[in-house]
C-alpha cells in the first residue's frame, strides 16, 4: 500500500517535501526576525555578588546579577539582583546600583530596599530599569545586609547595551 500525504490525498515526493521545509523555514525565519518587540534579549551580562550573611552561621550571600534588554524600551536594560533566603528568617537587604555608560560618560545612582526571607519561602529580588543610553554600561552594585551583624558585598558588570 503506497503511503499518501494527509494533506493534499497524494504521495509525497521529495520535491513536495522540501518545499514544504523551506516555506516553514521561512516562515520561523521571519517570526525570529519580526518579534513582537516585547521580547527580551539575550542576557548581556550577568554573574553574582558573594558575601557572608548577615545572620553569620547561614548560607551566605549570593546575589545573583542579570543585565537584560528590551526591544520596545532601547538604551534601559533591567537589572536585577536576587538573592537566596536565610536559614534563620529575615534580614534585610539594601542595594545601591551606580552606573556608568563608558561610551557616553552618562551616569546614575538608584537604591532599592528588600527583606530576604526563609529559605523556604522567599529570597529577595531587586530590578532597576535605569536609562543609561546605548554603548558599554558599567554597572557597580553596592549591597548592604543587615541581621544580626551587618554586611557588605560589592561587585561589578559590564555589558552592551544597545
Amino acid at each position: 500500500m503506497a503511503q499518501t500525504d494527509t494533506l493534499a490525498g497524494v504521495k509525497p515526493t521529495r520535491k513536495t517535501i522540501t518545499g514544504r521545509l523551506a516555506v516553514t523555514a521561512a516562515v520561523l525565519t521571519a517570526a525570529t526576525l519580526t518579534g513582537t518587540g516585547t521580547a527580551m534579549a539575550q542576557s548581556s551580562a550577568e554573574g553574582s555578588c558573594r558575601g557572608m550573611s548577615p545572620n553569620i552561621i547561614d548560607f551566605p550571600y549570593a546575589g545573583a546579577v542579570l543585565v537584560s534588554q528590551s526591544q520596545s524600551d532601547p538604551g534601559a536594560p533591567f537589572v536585577n539582583i536576587k538573592s537566596g533566603g536565610s536559614l534563620w528568617g529575615d534580614y534585610e537587604t539594601q542595594v545601591t546600583l551606580n552606573w556608568t555608560n563608558l561610551t557616553t560618560g552618562a551616569s546614575g545612582s538608584e537604591t532599592q530596599s528588600r527583606s530576604v526571607g526563609f529559605i523556604l519561602g522567599k529570597g529577595a529580588s531587586i530590578t532597576f530599569n535605569p536609562h543609561t543610553g546605548a554603548g558599554v554600561v558599567r554597572t557597580d552594585f553596592s549591597v548592604r545586609n543587615t541581621g544580626l551583624v551587618t554586611q557588605h558585598v560589592s561587585c561589578s558588570k559590564v555589558s552592551d547595551v544597545w
